[in-house]
Parts: C-alpha cells; sequence; structure tokens
C-alpha cells in the first residue's frame, strides 16, 4: 500500500501513514501563476494500492480538481487499486433537486472520481446517507463512511462533558446526537428547523428540554456560516443549560462563524481536522487508518 497525502491534507496524511506503519508520500506541488496546479507522483504506484488523502474544503474546486488529476496520474502510471481517502467531501450537500434545472453536484462527482480511476471512496460523516443509496446504483465506485461522532463524543467525555445533554439542531442528525449520547450519556434531544429554499434562511422551534443547570452539547456534521448551531446554543441558554460547547465534523466556518458562536454563548468550539482549523482538537486519523488496514 502506497499511503499519499495531497497538499490539502499533508499533516493528516502524514498522521495516517503514520498509524499504518508506512511512509507518507509527498506530491510535488506547486500553483502556476494563473492558479492552475502542478502535480507530481513522486512514489513508483506500478501494481500497488494507492491511498490519496485529500480533503475538499476551502476552496473546494481547486481541490477536487487537485484530487482527480491525483488519482487519474496514479491510473496512468499502473495503480492497481485506487483508493480516495477523502475526509470532507465537497458538493455532498447538493444532493437534491429543488429547482428546475438545478445540478445534481453530489452524483457529478462522484462520477468524475470513478472517470479519474478511482475504485473506492472513503468519506467521513457523509451529509446524507440516504442521498448516497439512492446515487450510488448508478455507479461503481465504492463508497464507504465513517463517522468521527463517537471519537468527538469521547474526547468531550474525557474533558469535562461527562453527562452532558446531547441536541441536534434538527431532527435530521437524530442519528449524530444518538451516537453521542450512548458514549457521554446524559440523553438526547432536538430542535426542529425550517429553511426558505430561495433565501437560505432558518428558523428555529426551540422546544422546552431538561437542561437547567446542566452541560450541553450542539452537535452537527458541519458548521459553515454556525448561523443553525448559533440559535440552538441561545436556545439551551435560554433553558438555562450552565455550559454549552458547539461540536461538528467539519469545520468550514465561513462568514464569521466563530464570532457568531462565541456571541450566542458558545463555551467551548470543538472539531475535527477533517478540514484544518484552530478548533480541530480531535484527529480522525485513527479512524482512517483503522478502516484502511482491512483493504
Amino acid at each position: 500500500m502506497i499511503v499519499i497525502p495531497g497538499p490539502a491534507s499533508v499533516e493528516l496524511g502524514r498522521k495516517v501513514a503514520e498509524l499504518l506503519g508506512l511512509k507518507a508520500h509527498a506530491v510535488d506541488y506547486r500553483l502556476f501563476p494563473d492558479g492552475e496546479s502542478y502535480l507530481r507522483l513522486t512514489a513508483d504506484v506500478k501494481g500497488e494500492t494507492v491511498v490519496l488523502i485529500q480533503t475538499t474544503a476551502p476552496d473546494p474546486d481547486r481541490k477536487l480538481v487537485q484530487l482527480l488529476i491525483m488519482a487519474r496520474t496514479a491510473r496512468d502510471f499502473g495503480a492497481k487499486r485506487i483508493v480516495a481517502c477523502v475526509p470532507y467531501l465537497a458538493y455532498m450537500r447538493q444532493d437534491k433537486r429543488f429547482l428546475e434545472g438545478e445540478a445534481l453536484s453530489f452524483d457529478a462527482v462522484l462520477g468524475l472520481l470513478e472517470d479519474s480511476g478511482v475504485d473506492d471512496l472513503l468519506v467521513v460523516d457523509l451529509h446524507s446517507e440516504e442521498s448516497l443509496e439512492r446515487i450510488r446504483p448508478q455507479h461503481r465506485i465504492r463508497v464507504r463512511t465513517l463517522s468521527a461522532i463517537p471519537v468527538i463524543a469521547g474526547y468531550l467525555k474525557e474533558h469535562g462533558y461527562d453527562g452532558a445533554y446531547s441536541l441536534s439542531p434538527d431532527e435530521g442528525r437524530r442519528d449524530i446526537v444518538s451516537k453521542a449520547s450512548e458514549i457521554m450519556g446524559g440523553g438526547f434531544g432536538f430542535f426542529e428547523k425550517q429553511r426558505d429554499l430561495r433565501t437560505g434562511e432558518t428558523r428555529m422551534v426551540v422546544k422546552s428540554l431538561e437542561v437547567k443547570g446542566r452541560k450541553a452539547v450542539v452537535f452537527d456534521d458541519i458548521i459553515s456560516s454556525g448561523g443553525t448551531i448559533a440559535k440552538a446554543i441561545k436556545g439551551l441558554k435560554d433553558q438555562g443549560a450552565s455550559m454549552v460547547a458547539a461540536a461538528c465534523t467539519h469545520a468550514l466556518f465561513m462568514s464569521g462563524a466563530e464570532e457568531r458562536l462565541r456571541d450566542s454563548g458558545a463555551d467551548l468550539i470543538l472539531a475535527t481536522d477533517t478540514v484544518e482549523s484552530r478548533h480541530s482538537a480531535v484527529s480522525v486519523a485513527g479512524l482512517l487508518a483503522d478502516h484502511l488496514k482491512g483493504l
């Protein structure tokens, strides 16, 4: 097995390779003045299972194209099997058509990866397993999703949030808080969220919860603008929660998200290293390595 970290996941790729007892083979990479990427594989991949580790945020278009180029190059030089390990997969939220003429971008990305020679796709906390099951039959590529929520919950349990209440900002993420509660204890629940399809604005219906005087954690797979999570944090604080943490797998943190979370009363912001940020205290390297050992 050859482990090749892409330009977007150098440190995570190094950690995964180390856990596997393998060398991380760097990519010779630079940007041309016009913004195009130059990529050269430095490892001999002929006849090998090649693991490409490349997240796709921030700057999803560039990082996705880099991944496609790496996969195609590995195939050109004789790789036997190509595993794309993509901790955060861009476009996975564009998995349904709401308006006439809209692109089904998630489906398109799977097709591009397949056409570039990828045999297996490994993703952490895909936004919708239901959408994957709907789209999967149209593709040959094998897709495996892993969840970092148990790893995050374990970290929180060891850092002062044992027995905390686990909350999802909407019922659609119920599975996430159920997993977290199994590890942390403390029970779980959810608020209700309604989103305007044209403006993107959300309205949260806050339910009464048994959180007065208790610690609580708001979980989500992705924090982007932070607006939804901020409303949930405020709802918990208004009901008397003593401390509230915001926890996610993928910290995109766009448009002043961190400030929004702090202003709403977040006592802790926690994320993984699927997308590097100053809040990436939890690593998914072990999660990825454990799965790759079985290949």
